[in-house]
């Protein structure tokens, strides 16, 4: 949508076309050298004034608009359509702002129109249509700027719609490439030094290994590849058996209790993400032994908890946490941290 700086018609050119409307009462009765003079004095000052007006805003615009206003007023007894002038006034007011302030000047102005023909014994029938036409004029003006108004605030909207769902996605990009990648490169990491422990004694046991970490890095591609579709999150069942494995992986013993495939898909996948940062999280800083794994449901809500007896009170939240903790959020869900002095234990809950 183009706005209004964009718009050549917008500016003051295009409504020069009703000032010709002066001259109108002329084409019944020639005016005087002295009317003509007069006449010609009289646009000569406004055209200046009115495409000043144009380029100012608030308080600034009761100068121009009491001048051509001024202007009109003086040529009232020398024949001439003079409400123009007025009708120019009124249309500028209408940019006053707040609209009230326009209002209040058009009224002023429809007033004063009226009481200089009242005072020069014109015609209502010549005064009375001016009188109109600095109303419509006016209204017409201020209902113009209002939706320029609304315009420029709906665009301001957008943008910044734009940039928060920029800012979202990639906020959301940088918590699932964090996980994904996190869980995948711990293993990696495990299997890897695994794998060198066995070359010399167990060439075979270390080939298989090695095996597994081809196996990891092909399967974290993918992740990563689903992350930055949008489409990370899958099985909360296969994603408790995923991490059975890690923590077997890393010689951490696992325990877990609760129907994971019972689940909601959507709660799953939340759930499942929240698993893994968990258990990531309990393979790479707790140095534990043992690691529990409890899901259970209350009504209406899942509730998955993390329980290990490693160095809990060395705890110190960093990225992987905060992404688990809008990730729950955003599902309407919440995260409990509690350290303790033999582990630490993590309880997310989530709408199912």
């Amino acid at each position: 949508m183009q706005t209004k700086v964009e718009r050549w018609w917008d500016g003051p050119w295009p409504w020069l076309v009703y000032l010709p409307f002066y001259a109108m009462p002329w084409l019944f009765r020639a005016p005087t050298s002295f009317q003509l003079i007069a006449a010609i004095i009289g646009v000569a000052v406004f055209l200046p004034t009115y495409f000043i007006s144009h380029r100012l805003n608030g308080v600034r615009l009761l100068g121009p608009v009491t001048a051509m206003f001024a202007i009109g007023a003086l040529l009232a007894p020398l024949g001439g359509s003079w409400t123009v002038f007025s009708v120019y006034a009124g249309s500028e007011a209408g940019r006053l702002r707040p609209a009230r302030h326009a209002i209040a000047v058009i009224a002023l102005l429809a007033l004063a129109t009226a009481a200089v023909g009242f005072a020069w014994r014109q015609p209502m029938l010549w005064v009375l249509p001016g009188i109109l036409l600095v109303v419509m004029t006016g209204g017409a003006t201020i209902s113009r700027e209002a939706f320029y108004a609304r315009t420029q605030a709906l665009l301001a909207t957008q943008e910044e719609v734009r940039r928060l769902a920029g800012t979202a996605e990639r906020e959301r990009i940088t918590r699932d490439l964090h996980d994904v990648v996190g869980r995948t490169l711990t293993l990696v990491a495990l299997k890897a030094d695994l794998a060198r422990r066995l070359v010399p004694g167990d060439p075979a046991a270390a080939a298989i290994e090695c095996q597994t970490i081809a196996t990891l890095a092909r399967e974290g591609l993918g992740e990563v590849r689903a992350a930055l579709a949008g489409q990370i999150g899958g099985s909360l069942a296969h994603e408790a058996a995923a991490s059975s494995a890690a923590l077997e992986a890393a010689a951490v013993s696992a325990q877990i209790t609760g129907d994971f495939a019972a689940i909601p898909s959507d709660a799953g996948a939340v759930l499942a993400m929240t698993l893994r940062e968990a258990v990531t999280n309990v393979i790479r800083h707790a140095q534990a032994q043992s690691c529990r794994i409890d899901l259970s449901m209350t009504g209406q809500e899942a509730r998955l908890a993390v329980s290990d007896d490693g160095h809990g009170r060395s705890f110190v939240e960093g990225r992987g946490l905060m992404g688990m903790r809008q990730r729950l959020q955003a599902a309407g869900g919440s995260l409990t941290i509690q350290p303790g002095t033999s582990g630490m234990r993590l309880i997310a809950t989530v709408p199912a």
